[in-house]
């Protein structure tokens, strides 16, 4: 894997169920509008001026909105959330307002908050049919993270109305992700077969070993379509997604009785299949056979530690003892956190800067093999002053729905909160300009493996949403 072609990664597996539900989810009122060559340095002089006529008059409800709407867009999700929930919550709310509150609560994962205020939008019954099919589809994804299927199955959506998730959560009689651990200390270490170029460990689907690569731009667990049918695996529903280079693939969602995951068995999984054994190339010349991905939803049930240091994955009990084990353990190290925020199903955000550019949003996924420790798309370049590297095509696989031309770009400083990496690559491609406004708010670009890597440990805490780094 010497060459930045990008020859095995996930890199944006944008949950087909977030590609079934682009047309439908609500895109918050003024924040689909950013195309026509709106960046971010314009994006910034506006908010500048917003916040100036905030200051200026604080109880000006319609300029609150603005403001907390550019701040939305920028990345700035926790400070967007307090801009609006005052006239959210008003005597008289607007729907905008409740729209944008209810959109930044989910994704700061105050999903309580989110869920009230969809529920109020949809018993207030206004606005037009395909934004009231978007509060359903809010609350739907509300429920969808919280693994609260039975809450899903009580929306009434149209008759014409087909997502294929949601077909997927039909199909669940039982709560999923239902934990059984082996031992009374409820942690489960799984070693890795290698680290690099991305790490492969050993995951049991109905009593079967596969070897899967961990990578944060999966949903749930993805195993080969080969593999689900010797394990008799019927798909539930299908769908078309968006992967790495804008290339689409099709995938189907199904569910499986068991997945173990060294001391831990997981019950009553939702899973999606997608050829993944094309991988297996990449991985010392295909002596590792892909069978899946190991992805967010599957971390998200745990306090989740990536130890690169010792090779391993750590997944502990999601509670305040499995906090009260990870403390011990990161006991006199050099701990930094950084918050993140969770968008569509899957894709954690955090904030960094890229070169001299500050304020700067990542999707934080791990699954990018290659030298890159970013990728960005044309727009993002170009704030940062960075020349459009000439792109090649390509020599592998490439993503989830296959290779695309890549490029190498110099990065002077990458930093993620208050990490900061010098002399990098990044990679250039994978992220097509079409992702920076992809899902209303301004995505730089991504951090991945080779970033993340140079730590001695990553923990993803979805309670508090923050991720621990251990150097």
């Amino acid at each position: 894997m010497a060459r930045t072609r990008s020859k095995c990664s996930l890199v944006a597996c944008l949950a087909a169920m977030i590609a079934a539900l682009a047309a439908l989810v609500v895109k918050v009122a003024r924040a689909a509008e950013p195309s026509g060559g709106r960046t971010r340095a314009v994006l910034l002089r506006e908010l500048a001026e917003l916040e100036r006529a905030h200051r200026q008059d604080p109880k000006d409800d319609d300029v609150r909105l603005d403001y907390a709407r550019a701040l939305y867009q920028s990345g700035e999700f926790r400070k967007a959330l307090d801009a609006v929930l005052p006239p959210a919550k008003g005597p008289a709310p607007r729907r905008e307002a409740l729209a944008l509150a209810g959109r930044l609560a989910y994704l700061i994962g105050r999903y309580d908050l989110a869920a009230k205020t969809f529920e109020q939008l949809i018993d207030a019954g206004s606005g037009k049919p395909s934004a009231q099919l978007g509060d359903k589809v809010n609350l739907a994804m509300v429920y969808y993270q919280t693994n609260r299927f039975d809450k899903i199955k009580e929306i009434a959506f149209p008759a014409s109305v087909r997502l294929p998730n949601f077909e997927l959560v039909k199909s669940f009689d039982q709560a999923p992700y239902q934990l059984s651990w082996a031992g009374e200390e409820r942690v489960a270490r799984v070693p890795f077969l290698i680290s690099d170029p991305l790490p492969l460990l050993s995951v049991e689907f109905n009593g079967k070993p596969v070897t899967v690569i961990f990578d944060t731009g999966a949903d749930v667990f993805i195993l080969d379509p080969e593999i689900a049918a010797e394990l008799n695996i019927k798909a539930v529903a299908t769908a078309k997604g968006a992967f790495g280079g804008g290339k689409l693939a099709e995938f189907a969602f199904a569910k499986v009785d068991t997945v173990r995951v060294g001391e831990v068995t997981i019950k009553q999984v939702p899973i999606m299949t997608l050829p993944t054994k094309r991988f297996s190339v990449g991985f010392e010349g295909g002596k590792y056979t892909i069978g899946g991905f190991i992805g967010t939803a599957a971390l998200r049930q745990f306090l989740a530690t990536v130890d690169y240091e010792h090779a391993q994955m750590i997944l502990r009990e999601r509670s305040e003892a499995g906090r009260k084990q990870l403390r011990k353990d990161l006991d006199g190290k050099d701990v930094v956190e950084v918050p993140f925020a969770l968008e569509s199903t899957h894709m954690m955000m955090a904030r960094g800067s890229l070169n001299d550019r500050d304020g700067l949003t990542f999707f934080v996924d791990s699954g990018l093999a290659s030298e890159g420790a970013a990728s960005a798309p044309r727009q993002t370049l170009q704030y940062a002053g960075i020349a459009i590297p000439e792109t090649r095509p390509p020599e592998g696989p490439g993503g989830g729905g296959g290779a695309w031309a890549s490029g190498v770009f110099p990065i002077k400083k990458l930093a993620l909160g208050e990490l900061v990496q010098t002399d990098l690559l990044g990679e250039f491609g994978a992220r097509t300009p079409a992702t920076y406004w992809e899902h209303g708010f301004i995505q730089d670009g991504l951090v991945s493996h080779k970033f993340l890597r140079q730590y001695a440990s990553w923990t993803i805490d979805f309670e508090r949403m923050r991720f621990v780094f251990a150097r």
